[in-house]
């Protein structure tokens, strides 16, 4: 990632397709209602060199600060691997607004299944006062996990300041979290919805899960 290269938008180019942030998947847009257009809100999540946005804009809306004109790095999300710099193992931090579903069953996952590649935190930037019902049942369910007895709600600022940070599809208001790599993961709030759609959820965490620590995985 990149404080020295982010993307810049013309908006009297802009036709508010959304495509950029529809793309993007480091949490770097944000759409913004008020005029119907998408905003830069986590401009140093950009990937220093990429143009991607760029190429995807149907009207030539974007450019980029910082850019020269002699990089185009042909940017592949799924192989690339953030450099990351920092004592020990990175610390993820999964965030979404009230840190009681999906934020939750990613950090019980990820101390599951990941723990030798990254530390997993959840936060949220307003509590509720449980964590979700259904999703305790289902993790108990699925895995065997008992998230009330190992887990509870958190604020961003009640954990540690994280290397990585993954927003679980907090599109109405993600937060500005200082990391070294961001991810938004893009995932809809099963609270309320069948078993059948927390189920599909959680896989899909898992699966995200598994292609991160492919690309924290410095072995």
């Amino acid at each position: 990632m990149s404080k020295g290269w982010y993307p810049e938008i013309d908006y009297d180019k802009c036709v508010g397709c959304m495509a950029c942030n529809d793309m993007c998947r480091h949490g770097v847009y944000k759409p913004n209602d008020e005029i119907g257009k998408p905003k830069v809100v986590y401009g140093t999540g950009c990937v220093h060199g990429c143009h991607g946005c760029e190429k995807k804009c149907p009207v030539g809306a974007i450019h980029y600060f910082g850019d020269d004109g002699t990089l185009d790095i042909d940017y592949d999300f799924d192989s690339y691997k953030p450099e990351i710099e920092c004592e020990g193992k990175p610390k993820v931090a999964f965030v979404c607004v009230h840190n009681s579903c999906r934020s939750q069953i990613a950090e019980a996952l990820g101390k599951k299944l990941v723990s030798d590649v990254f530390e997993s935190y959840s936060a949220g930037t307003e509590l509720k006062d449980h964590i979700n019902p259904d999703a305790v049942r289902m993790m108990k369910k699925m895995y065997g996990i008992n998230m009330e007895e190992t887990q509870h709600n958190k604020l961003i600022e009640d954990i540690p300041s994280p290397d990585v940070v993954i927003f679980m599809g907090c599109n109405v208001s993600c937060p500005n979290v200082p990391s070294q790599y961001a991810e938004n993961w893009g995932l809809d709030d099963p609270s309320g919805k069948s078993d059948e759609e927390f189920e599909k959820t959680i896989q899909a965490i898992e699966e995200k899960m598994r292609q991160l620590k492919k690309k924290l995985n410095t072995v």
